[in-house]
């Protein structure tokens, strides 16, 4: 991803993802991304081949009609006709998006992204679509699974949407008997386990053959069922979502009406609660100077210390807030990423109906 993405195009990616759920497919280069895309869609939509041309993000969605779009760095949405296309002309946009009938599009959309080989990389896809996405299936060849530069990669995804999301050992066919498969699917579930809500073998190749019970024997059937699971969880977190965001909506309007109509004696109690919560606006906006791993560890040590004074937190809101609040980063190209994560739980968290901002101190 090149150039400066315009707040135009930003606004388009938004716009894309308030439709509907949706998750990302990514993981390293020749990982078999392309060939699980086109299992899931029950239709070819990408040359299995096409990573040589480093596509830019693929964002496809449901429609009767099928689509082809492009968007650019300041952006300008076109459409394409894909007559005699060439995929290796398309690498210069920031996106592209297709739109095409396929069951599983129906409830979410699939974000495609580039093959990640440098964790640096991974970054700057995680801040183009990291804001976008509901939960990630990560790719990793059965071969040759589960390799350092994954993990590193891994770890730029924020730790709320690693929870949410599916590890697919691919190619599993390529890698001999059901011992060895099973050996595989062992180690990535000890080495991986903790990063991901659920680890599942995948063939897409013997799920699209002519073989009987081919899309269970090879897996499809469970990974299509995870994703169901994923996609009907986001459905309802966006819903419940929607809803504390209503509520809190009326909560500040009542609470404005009752100030103007209160006895003035409270109003010094309601001025205090402002400079406290305030103070904690001033906290995280500060997050936008950091420019090293210590200044920012020292920011959210200040975060969870300011949290875990509340008096009223129990052990297990205490927890939570701890659980929030932990990040990792390797060096300073992480911060960034770190940043927007702990921006985007501290929001989340503190738009709870038992989250006490009142008693930030």
């Amino acid at each position: 991803m090149t150039g400066k993405i315009s707040d135009k195009a930003k606004a388009v990616l938004s716009v894309w993802s308030s439709q509907k759920p949706g998750f990302s497919l990514m993981g390293e280069y020749s990982a078999g991304k392309s060939s699980l895309l086109n299992m899931l869609l029950g239709q070819p939509l990408l040359p299995t081949k096409v990573t040589a041309t480093h596509l830019p993000t693929v964002w496809i969605t449901y429609g009767e009609t099928r689509k082809l779009e492009v968007l650019e760095n300041n952006g300008k949405l076109t459409e394409l006709s894909e007559d005699g296309l060439d995929f290796g002309t398309l690498h210069a946009h920031l996106a592209i998006r297709f739109t095409l009938p396929a069951e599983i599009l129906r409830d979410a959309d699939i974000v495609d992204t580039p093959g990640i080989s440098d964790p640096n990389l991974a970054v700057d896809i995680v801040q183009l679509i990291g804001p976008h996405v509901d939960f990630v299936v990560w790719c990793t060849a059965a071969n040759q699974a589960w390799r350092q530069t994954e993990k590193a990669a891994w770890k730029n995804i924020p730790s709320y949407v690693q929870r949410q999301s599916l590890l697919a050992v691919t190619r599993v066919d390529q890698v001999g008997n059901d011992k060895d498969v099973q050996r595989v699917m062992s180690r990535c579930k000890r080495e991986a386990g903790k990063s991901f809500h659920s680890i599942l073998p995948i063939s897409a190749k013997l799920a699209r053959s002519d073989a009987d019970d081919s899309w269970t024997t090879s897996g499809a059937a469970d990974l299509t069922a995870a994703i169901s699971s994923r996609v009907a969880d986001a459905i309802q977190f966006r819903a419940e979502r929607a809803e504390r965001e209503g509520d809190l909506v009326q909560e500040v309007a009542v609470e404005n009406d009752r100030i103007e109509t209160e006895a003035p004696v409270d109003a010094p109690k309601q001025a205090d609660v402002k400079v406290q919560v305030q103070e904690l606006a001033e906290v995280l906006s500060r997050a936008a100077n950091v420019t090293t791993n210590d200044q920012f560890f020292a920011l959210i040590d200040h975060l969870k210390d300011t949290f875990g004074r509340d008096e009223h937190s129990s052990e297990s809101h205490a927890g939570t807030i701890n659980n929030l609040l932990s990040v990792s980063i390797l060096n300073d190209t992480n911060l960034s990423t770190a940043i927007t994560q702990v921006r985007h739980e501290i929001k989340d968290f503190s738009e709870g109906s038992w989250c006490r901002l009142d008693r930030v101190s």
